[in-house]
């Protein structure tokens, strides 16, 4: 089956099953289009500040993983340019902490360090970000970089070291891509990690291979097309539900966009 077919069967998938922000980026995606204005995740405001809620209030935390995704999506689209973007930049400037991180106070280090990364890895994409925001916030991840926080296949940080410090200067940049890259190809040729998943990490790189890694894009959109189910999705191994299916399937057609 060709990449397009596998495409178009995706994008019925994600019409089928998905809310309308996620029906909304499918259709920009397989368009090529970047949008003139992005939508916010359903049920979602900015509020003056640039920070993301669903309306009547929500928990800080899931304000978080809302603007995280709002991040994600107008990378993928080519929308980091856009206001909405901009004042979202602003808000997390404001509330980045002294010691560079962005996090509950409650939360563990582990996923301030994820947090901290894939924020710091999209704004570095930007135009809006401060050169002292970005390295404050690389300076707290590196510090605390050791092999292990890669390896026993731990994609969550794979993901977010590899979105900073392919992204954003810095000087571990070499090093810890090396492990990163290392882990990545492990996890790809275990099986541990998925088509999708090994090629959303090259995705948050901008780049079609990582170093220290030997698995580059061609060879994972390779198995991403193989791994498409009948129903046009991709399975998660980690979470059957419909919502992560979802937003697995929007991964793969953002591969198959920017990558075939």
């Amino acid at each position: 089956m060709s990449a397009a077919a596998v495409l178009a069967r995706a994008v019925a998938f994600v019409e089928a099953r998905g809310d309308c922000f996620a029906i909304s980026r499918a259709h920009a995606l397989a368009a090529g289009r970047t949008p003139d204005e992005l939508p916010l995740p359903d049920d979602a405001i900015q509020r003056p500040d640039g920070s993301i809620a669903v309306a009547g209030g929500s928990a800080p935390e899931f304000e978080s993983e809302l603007l995280l995704r709002l991040l994600g999506a107008a990378a993928d689209l080519r929308g980091l340019h856009l206001p909405v973007v901009e004042r979202a930049c602003g808000h997390l400037e404001a509330t980045q902490a002294e010691d560079g991180s962005w996090g509950a106070l409650a939360e563990s280090e582990e996923r301030k360090i994820v947090r901290t990364g894939m924020l710091a890895g999209h704004l570095g994409k930007t135009r809006f970000a401060r050169a002292a925001t970005l390295s404050a916030a690389g300076d707290y991840i590196a510090e605390r970089f050791t092999p292990d926080r890669v390896q026993n296949f731990n994609w969550p940080a794979i993901a977010a070291y590899a979105n900073y410090f392919a992204n954003v200067p810095h000087e571990e940049s070499d090093a810890v891509l090396q492990w990163v890259g290392r882990e990545l190809e492990r996890g790809f040729r275990s099986g541990r990690f998925d088509g999708v998943r090994t090629a959303r990490v090259l995705l948050y790189a901008e780049a079609p291979s990582l170093p220290g890694g030997r698995v580059d894009a061609a060879e994972a959109i390779e198995r991403l097309l193989a791994e498409q189910q009948g129903d046009g999705g991709w399975l998660r191994f980690d979470d059957p539900a419909d919502s992560a299916r979802v937003e697995h399937t929007l991964d793969a057609v953002t591969a198959l966009v920017r990558l075939c």
